[in-house]
């Protein structure tokens, strides 16, 4: 007799896999279209979420949470290191609402899914040049090239996030031009941790001239005069690895040539005769990364870049 016919004279169904509960569970309490992609060899599980809504990644990060599942951001500029369980990936692409806000300055509230077309056409001239199908969420995580202490000219003003546990903030200006104070805990507790690292070796060892060598814009927390600090910046080129954006404000910023539109120099990349100096560096970098994406997901609910070249005797 077959197991379903037993199950149904029994009265008893067939038990569900975690992860088959998982995606029944996500499917009831999102909008949004749900695709189960099954199992490769040698990987988990792996599924894509289109939200329709912006709770709808909300309640996913919670079923991520409670069943081991890592929420990663469709599409993403890696490279990620390889996630063995399960994985559900989130394509933006629905969440595309754009509106200027109010005030004299012009500034857009944009969410993550909008193409860099639309933001170039709204007069955001910093997207102007870029692959228009792109999306903002796209573009933000990938990485991220303005020279050190410049990354003011991204014109990101504020990102909204959800955060590892679940906490929703928001993070933009700090110090003196904040006006809007850190709501949680979560960020009053990483803040000053993160200041820390700024002012420390490894950071040091990251500014080399006028570039940045490590994936996670550190530098954002020690910008380049008349700058001041932005916490938005962090978010540059973190490939979705510390946060689910869930919305950005920006500000029109001039083009700067190549700004955000290729990789950041590596250690790696240095010149031949300067070995011994890229494998420390790389050795630094991968060191600090580890150090920033422990204080923003110490859970392990967002993928890992994969380290950088020659940072395997850390």
């Amino acid at each position: 007799m077959q197991p379903s016919r037993r199950a149904f004279l029994l009265g008893r169904r067939p038990a569900q896999t975690p992860w088959a509960t998982f995606l029944q569970r996500l499917g009831l309490l999102c909008q949004g279209t749900l695709r189960d992609l099954g199992a490769t060899a040698g990987e988990g599980p792996r599924a894509v979420l289109t939200p329709a809504r912006e709770g709808d990644v909300t309640h996913a990060r919670a079923l991520c949470a409670e069943y081991g599942v890592t929420l990663a951001l469709d599409d993403a500029d890696g490279p990620f290191a390889p996630v063995d369980g399960p994985l559900l990936r989130v394509d933006p692409g629905r969440l595309a609402g754009l509106a200027r806000l109010a005030g004299a300055t012009p500034r857009w509230r944009a969410q993550p899914g909008v193409p860099l077309a639309a933001l170039a056409q709204a007069g955001l001239r910093q997207f102007d040049g870029l692959p228009g199908a792109m999306t903002l969420a796209q573009w933000l995580a990938a990485p991220a090239a303005w020279p050190a202490g410049d990354c003011a000219a991204s014109g990101v003003l504020a990102v909204d996030l959800l955060l590892a546990d679940g906490v929703e903030e928001t993070l933009g200006p700090f110090g003196a031009d904040d006006l809007q104070p850190l709501r949680s805990a979560t960020v009053q507790r990483l803040v000053p941790a993160l200041f820390q690292l700024v002012n420390g070796d490894l950071a040091a060892a990251c500014r080399a001239g006028e570039s940045w060598l490590a994936r996670y814009r550190l530098d954002a927390l020690a910008p380049r005069a008349p700058a001041t600090v932005n916490l938005a910046h962090l978010m540059l080129g973190q490939g979705g690895t510390l946060a689910w954006v869930q919305g950005v404000t920006l500000a029109d910023s001039p083009p700067v040539a190549d700004a955000g539109a290729a990789p950041a120099p590596q250690a790696g990349a240095l010149a031949p005769r300067d070995a011994g100096a890229a494998a420390a560096a790389s050795r630094q970098a991968a060191a600090l990364q580890a150090r920033i994406k422990a204080l923003f997901d110490p859970y392990g609910r967002f993928p890992e870049f994969t380290p950088p070249p020659n940072s395997d005797s850390l």
